[in-house]
């Protein structure tokens, strides 16, 4: 019985464009089993989107079980926890089936596409929960061991009909510091990950108009002969003395106007540190993130959002 990796290159991609992601590459060992299941619960202290904070972001829980096809199809969900100041509230739960699959035997290229559907309380403060469902395609390709580049793109669709398209390059670069093996059954290896993150966001932008009004005022004319005396100004004669002439005046109305904007811009870059730690199928993962958001837009003033912020993730999974 050959060797089934699959759930090695799953679990390896990100199937959200998040910051955050469990990273599990545990190759299952000679077996015949047709499916596999792994089932793993994170905590995020900052849940993110494509390096995007919300300023109301929560804590996260997020427990996930994914169902694993040695033909490449994977059904996987996640719930979604508040464990904020407020204490642990059920925000919603997310479905995402799709295909993983290798242009090699030895996995060193190939991808996965999937699609994902939310189901999140509108109510709930984590970024999420305007989202309605995206599509997520990835590539990977192994350069010689040295490192792993992968592309993704995820197409995204909110709860009002809006959408948005995301695009990231990751650099990722496995050293194994303890190297599991078949007396062995304990591994741990660090894997260093570089990721930018490109793609729309839409936002109010404030603007003003000058445009040009005619007007029309009356104006008043002194009687021929008339000039202004003492008594003239104590006792104003009467409208005998007055002519009033109609006349167009042309003056200069400034008008604030909003309108809603798409741009396409690089939005941040994330350098992260995955720690795993493995003993036979179960992996403990920390993952320390440090995140540089670019033009991208606090969606509450529109005002811009910059310096470095600091997240990290802890978990736990098993496979069987």
């Amino acid at each position: 019985m050959k060797k089934i990796q699959l759930l090695a290159v799953l679990l390896g991609i990100s199937f959200y464009a998040c910051g955050q992601q469990m990273v599990t590459d545990t190759a299952i060992q000679k077996t015949g089993k047709a499916i596999f299941i792994n089932a793993g619960l994170q905590y995020i202290s900052n849940l993110t989107y494509a390096g995007v904070k919300d300023i109301s972001s929560v804590p996260v829980l997020l427990p996930t079980v994914t169902l694993i096809s040695k033909t490449g199809l994977f059904l996987s969900t996640s719930g979604y926890f508040d464990v904020g100041s407020n204490g642990s509230q059920t925000e919603g739960l997310s479905i995402t089936p799709g295909f993983v699959f290798a242009f090699d035997t030895k996995k060193q290229a190939g991808g996965a596409v999937s699609v994902t559907k939310y189901f999140i309380t509108n109510s709930s403060p984590i970024i999420l929960s305007s989202f309605n469902a995206s599509f997520d395609g990835q590539l990977y390709y192994n350069f010689g061991n040295v490192f792993k580049l992968t592309l993704a793109a995820s197409y995204r669709l909110d709860k009002g009909n809006a959408n948005d398209i995301i695009n990231n390059a990751e650099f990722t670069k496995d050293i194994e510091l303890v190297k599991a093996t078949g007396t062995n059954k304990n591994g741990f290896k660090i894997t260093p990950t570089l990721t930018l993150y490109s793609g729309t966001q839409s936002f109010t932008q404030t603007y003003y108009t000058n445009s040009e009004v005619q007007q029309e005022v009356d104006q008043v004319n002194p009687a021929p002969g008339s000039s202004p005396t003492v008594l003239g100004f104590l006792f104003p004669p009467g409208t005998s003395n007055q002519t009033i002439t109609k006349s167009i005046v042309t003056q200069t109305v400034t008008e604030e106007k909003q309108r809603e904007v798409k741009q396409y811009k690089v939005l941040a870059l994330s350098v992260s540190m995955p720690l795993t730690y493995s003993v036979n199928k179960v992996q403990f993962v920390a993952t320390p993130y440090f995140i540089r958001p670019f033009n991208q837009v606090n969606y509450v003033d529109n005002t811009a959002m910059n310096g470095i912020y600091f997240l990290f993730t802890v978990g736990a999974n098993v496979t069987f």
